[in-house]
């Protein structure tokens, strides 16, 4: 699948999303569900989020820190060729997270924008990043899909409801961005407005495929039902002519990157299932000379 498509930059204008099936091979899905059973089994990562149970794992922040093969995934050439070619500019991964839906009880995500998120707690100055989720499992309407407003990006960055979250234990403040009541969520009457001018939909596709959103696209999920877990890797990638402006300390790295050099592109094939990390936990990036 070649990027250079208008067809994709004009759903992507126009729908706020599109999506490419077939992008990851069996091989590479294989490599990648290693690196996420590695990444939840691993109850020290500080970017590790649990459900209100305090034991299913509901999402892992920052995983491509310290795991090569998540690091690899964000270098794939049709993932960061997307990004590249959307966005018109070198980019560099601000935010990865591994949402963990788990069969029965992965919990909600209230309907946000990222824009809303990357602007008030990261200072990013403009829309100018997107999201690229990435299927490990089937994702179907039984397993609680991604669901979205098309065309709701188009109106811009819209005032959100920010709410005081009570967290689980009074942990972190940043743990209020990333559980099942969010700070900042879409108001419920804009919410109806949208959805009444642009109708919902709910990506769907096998493990391997991909989904490409803006910034601004109004989106959320619901409660995982099935007996299916439902893991997907979103990778936002933003551009590196819109940095954070950086008037106040930042949130933990695994929420907020401090690496800000373009990335390279770097197939998934060139690691072997069972590669180990670096002795110091972390991983480093190729970047563009």
């Amino acid at each position: 699948m070649t990027m250079q498509n208008a067809t994709f930059k004009q759903q992507f204008l126009d729908k706020g999303y599109f999506t490419v099936p077939k992008v990851i091979d069996a091989a590479g899905l294989d490599i990648l569900r290693k690196a996420a059973d590695d990444c939840m089994n691993d109850t020290t990562d500080p970017g590790r989020v649990t459900e209100v149970d305090g034991k299913t794992v509901r999402g892992l922040h920052g995983a491509h820190l310290r795991n090569e093969a998540l690091a690899t995934l964000c270098r794939h050439p049709t993932l960061l060729g997307a990004a590249k070619f959307v966005l018109g500019e070198d980019v560099y991964v601000h935010q990865f997270k591994l949402n963990i839906k788990a069969a029965f009880v992965g919990d909600v995500w209230e309907w946000h924008q990222d824009m809303t998120f990357y602007h008030r707690e990261d200072e990013l100055p403009e829309p100018q990043f997107l999201t690229v989720a990435v299927f490990l499992d089937d994702v179907t309407e039984f397993n609680a899909p991604l669901t979205v407003i098309p065309g709701s990006h188009v109106d811009g960055f819209k005032e959100s409801i920010k709410h005081t979250i009570d967290t689980y234990d009074k942990q972190s403040d940043w743990l209020s961005n990333t559980t099942a009541k969010l700070r900042y969520t879409v108001d419920r009457n804009v919410l109806r407005e949208m959805v009444r001018l642009h109708g919902m939909d709910a990506p769907k596709g096998k493990a391997g495929d991909i989904v490409v959103f803006h910034a601004n696209l109004f989106h959320a999920s619901g409660v995982n039902i099935s007996p299916f877990d439902r893991r997907v890797a979103f990778i936002s990638y933003n551009s590196v002519k819109n940095l954070p402006v950086q008037t106040r300390p930042p949130r933990p790295e695994f929420l907020a990157a401090r690496d800000y050099s373009p990335l390279t592109p770097r197939e998934l094939g060139d690691l072997s299932p069972n590669r180990d990390c670096p002795e110091d936990g972390r991983v480093r990036a190729e970047v563009a000379s």
